[in-house]
């Protein structure tokens, strides 16, 4: 009986012993497998958010050249004031924060932290072109491929934000 006791007794410290290790390994087991996992999946764009010294003037713009509709008007805090607005497909958020200022004139630099501009496709970029050139819409560029089709415009909005409009390039990620 003696004997036996003694051998649950190593085994119950062997057991013991092997939980322990397996406790002290498993944080590094653990943190391989995030390391592994895969990313966030079903993304799908919703909206970005853009902070402006002039709301009224920014939500004209934005729906005067690009389209957008304004969808609402958030919050009663004279202090953050925020208009949601739409195209079919996607938002954008227009926020004026009160006292916030942009560097005038705009530094090279100052745009080279966070994001730098917004991109929308079009089917047409001739036809998106002639379109902002008819709302006296100056491009900052306009670019073309090998063959000399308009494949992407560069303009500012009031504040000096990038907006991109392109085509879809066929060999695109999608």
């Amino acid at each position: 009986m003696k004997l036996r006791s003694r051998r649950v007794s190593h085994l119950n410290l062997a057991l013991g012993i092997l939980v322990s290790c397996l406790a002290i390994a498993q944080p590094a087991s653990a943190q391989s497998k995030e390391e592994q996992a895969p990313p966030v999946s079903g993304l799908v764009p919703d909206h970005a958010t853009i902070s402006v010294a002039d709301i009224e003037r920014e939500a004209e713009w934005y729906t005067r050249v690009l389209g957008f509709k304004l969808w609402r008007k958030m919050g009663t805090d004279p202090d953050n004031i925020n208009y949601q607005m739409w195209i079919p497909g996607y938002r954008i958020d227009i926020v004026q924060y009160k006292g916030s200022k942009r560097p005038t004139p705009v530094d090279p630099l100052y745009l080279q932290q966070g994001w730098i501009h917004v991109v929308f496709h079009v089917d047409d970029v001739a036809r998106a072109l002639a379109q902002l050139q008819a709302l006296h819409v100056v491009p900052k560029e306009v670019n073309k491929d090998a063959q000399g089709n308009l494949i992407q415009i560069r303009l500012r909005d009031p504040e000096n934000n990038e907006i991109e409009i392109g085509r879809i390039i066929p060999n695109q990620p999608k």
